[in-house]
């Protein structure tokens, strides 16, 4: 199992990657093998806008 950390770190590569931060977006476009946003809001127990305003941006 990744690490929080680690998960970050990949979502914020492919929020980069496909040029948006809109949690549909990444769910449509995410590469093959990533977690699907609700896993990460689910684990970090937080919403999305919460997981990337406070926690992506600040990586």
């Amino acid at each position: 199992m990744k690490s929080n950390e680690k998960i970050l770190e990949e979502l914020k590569k492919e929020l980069l990657r496909i040029g948006s931060t809109n949690q549909r977006d990444y769910d449509l476009l995410k590469k093959k093998g990533q977690v699907y946003s609700t896993t990460i809001c689910r684990r970090l127990k937080r919403s999305w806008p919460e997981v990337v305003e406070q926690d992506v941006l600040k990586l």
